[in-house]
């Protein structure tokens, strides 16, 4: 049986490779899909969480894009500079190259600039010698708002007095900035100056902007897929979690008020 070759290319071959273009370029400089291993974002992002993150949202750097680093000079490349460049929102929740381990890719929320003195007392964050506003919502949730009106949840899993709840005053370095997890006590984040540290604007891949799948691994199929998290921005996503933990505050609510019901009847009862 004889095959004609500009049969196959034509009908086979062109077709696979022009996909794998598409993918690459779409890869590359539009939306890269990353998968969310941990927990350090709770309650935000999930374990299990399938991400997109804009590559075109704070321009193109050695690090968003692999291959441009062979083709912007050295100058560029070492400093602080990126092609279309754009700086980040404080509040971004982004993705970045590890900077002492550029194999190792984190994403964690932006909460410094260039130039900003960041600390935590308490459990909470202080900006530029400013408390950030922060309200509880249940025990170990509380909705932080920034000084530019970003608002996010934030979960204290071991309260205010956890190993990283006091620390020592950070001042953000030119080009560099101040990243922390929405899981305070459960995130390595810029707070570990020998791991983390401060990020370099070079190393940032871009800002997460829609979950577009989420699997929860303690449950089987189709019972493990989060139907109401897929497709999902990360403000539509924020802003589902503020009625979920009003929900959550009014049963404690609820469970608090049954419980001095209770021992009111009891102390009326004589016991």
């Amino acid at each position: 049986m004889h095959i004609d070759p500009h049969y196959l290319w034509r009908e086979f071959l062109r077709p696979i490779i022009l996909a794998i273009f598409v993918v690459l370029i779409f890869r590359s400089f539009f939306w890269e899909p990353f998968r969310i291993p941990s927990g350090s974002m709770e309650p935000n992002l999930l374990v299990g969480d399938f991400i997109f993150v804009s590559k075109s949202r704070y321009g193109y750097g050695p690090f968003s894009v692999p291959f441009l680093s062979v083709l912007m000079r050295e100058d560029i490349r070492n400093g602080g500079e990126r092609l279309f460049g754009k700086k980040p929102k404080r509040g971004d929740m982004a993705v970045f190259r590890k900077p002492n381990d550029s194999s190792d890719i984190l994403v964690k929320r932006i909460v410094g600039l260039p130039g900003d003195q960041v600390r935590i007392v308490g459990g909470v964050l202080e900006i530029n010698s400013r408390k950030v506003e922060r309200q509880r919502e249940s025990p170990t949730l509380y909705r932080e708002t920034l000084p530019n009106g970003a608002s996010y949840r934030i979960q204290e899993a071991f309260g205010d007095n956890a190993s990283q709840d006091n620390t020592p005053l950070y001042q953000v370095p030119n080009d560099k900035y101040f990243f922390l997890g929405d899981n305070r006590d459960n995130s390595l984040d810029s707070r570990f100056l020998d791991n983390v540290g401060f990020v370099p604007y070079n190393h940032l891949v871009g800002p997460v902007v829609r979950v577009w799948f989420s699997i929860d691994s303690n449950k089987s199929f189709p019972f493990n897929v989060r139907w109401d998290r897929v497709l999902s921005s990360t403000k539509t996503i924020e802003a589902k979690t503020t009625s979920l933990s009003r929900d959550h505050v009014q049963k404690e609510s609820n469970k608090e008020n049954n419980k001095e019901s209770n021992l009111g009847a009891l102390a009326s009862d004589g016991r």
